[in-house]
């Protein structure tokens, strides 16, 4: 299946919100790394995706006990095409000191030769909110660093009804999920026998334009990294 390039945002998008922040109570991944001992519930996490002078941005703040993850991303658009351009990675202390950085200052440049349709994974969701969620199934490349990018599926699974923080709304509901072949060869008849197995990332998004993310369940991250739940407490 030839990878997808994700469309742009419909013009005027713009999604502020506001999500509760909390561990995934049973874990799809086998890790050492335990959401109970990073997030912090008590404060909400923050999502900005929507256009400046810049360009296409998508900002993430998320509450880590002693601290917050505070990833900036931004995105070229030509011919109707989502591109990513730049990366901004930081987590930061109680006080606002740095503990850790990584910028990707230019992604698509020629030494590496990234695919045109890989995407921060962490962006993911909620530039998956510009498909039109009509049924098909997309195949991109999720990009956690420069060393380890993983083809993974969209299918979108259906309609659903969720209770929120901010209440009862209609969804869309959509899986993503590795695939396996891009680490070893399965074959055709083992990988359609495993699908059913494999860990999934859930998400589901308003069921009414902009079409933005009303809950995610999965990884932050890669599979391995550790499972959260986010659920729109607020718009604005």
């Amino acid at each position: 299946m030839i990878p997808d390039t994700l469309p742009t945002a419909p013009a005027g998008f713009s999604w502020r919100a506001r999500y509760a922040i909390r561990a995934r109570e049973r874990r799809a991944f086998h890790t050492v790394l335990d959401a109970d001992k990073l997030v912090d519930p008590s404060r909400a996490s923050h999502v900005s995706v929507g256009r400046d002078a810049d360009g296409l941005f998508v900002q993430l703040r998320h509450p880590v006990l002693g601290g917050e993850i505070a990833e900036d991303m931004r995105f070229d658009e030509a011919d109707g095409r989502l591109l990513t351009r730049a990366v901004l990675r930081e987590v930061r202390d109680s006080t606002g000191g740095l503990a850790r950085r990584e910028e990707v200052l230019q992604f698509h440049h020629a030494t590496l030769g990234l695919p045109t349709s890989a995407y921060p994974e962490v962006a993911l969701p909620f530039v998956l909110a510009f498909c039109q969620h009509d049924g098909k199934r997309r195949s991109l490349f999720a990009w956690i660093n420069d060393r380890f990018v993983a083809r993974v599926y969209v299918d979108t699974i259906g309609r659903a009804t969720l209770d929120l923080p901010i209440g009862r709304r209609d969804a869309i509901e959509a899986v993503m999920y590795p695939d396996l072949n891009d680490w070893v060869s399965l074959g055709a008849v083992i990988t359609r026998l495993a699908r059913p197995l494999l860990p999934k990332y859930r998400m589901w998004f308003d069921a009414e334009p902009p079409h933005g993310v009303l809950r995610f369940e999965g990884p932050y991250g890669p599979p391995g990294a550790p499972e959260i739940v986010l659920s729109l407490s607020e718009l604005g």
